[in-house]
């Protein structure tokens, strides 16, 4: 199935995963302008897009630890998803 991109808030989700190695919750947020990033991804997969959400451990603004998830296209996708957001410098 090759992937597709349905909706602008796809392409700037899929734009601001190629731009790095992994983007959290709150950074999706702000570079697509949804709140719901969990179900956008769930769209992405549907799309035929594949990805990956490490858990990572930091420390917050409270000192305490906390584990928010990390977002990562798969590498093996990130050209086609540069290319079709028109990225290419990106990858």
């Amino acid at each position: 199935m090759t992937p597709t991109i349905k909706t602008p808030r796809q392409r700037r989700a899929l734009a601001a995963l190629t731009a790095s190695d992994g983007q959290s919750v709150k950074q999706l947020q702000i570079e697509v302008g949804q709140n719901n990033i969990p179900q956008l991804m769930a769209t992405l997969r549907c799309a035929g897009w594949r990805w990956t959400c490490d858990i990572i451990e930091v420390i917050d603004q409270d000192g305490k630890k906390c584990r928010p998830g990390l977002y990562r296209l798969d590498p093996e996708q990130k050209k086609l998803a540069a290319e079709m957001v028109g990225n290419r410098e990106m990858v």
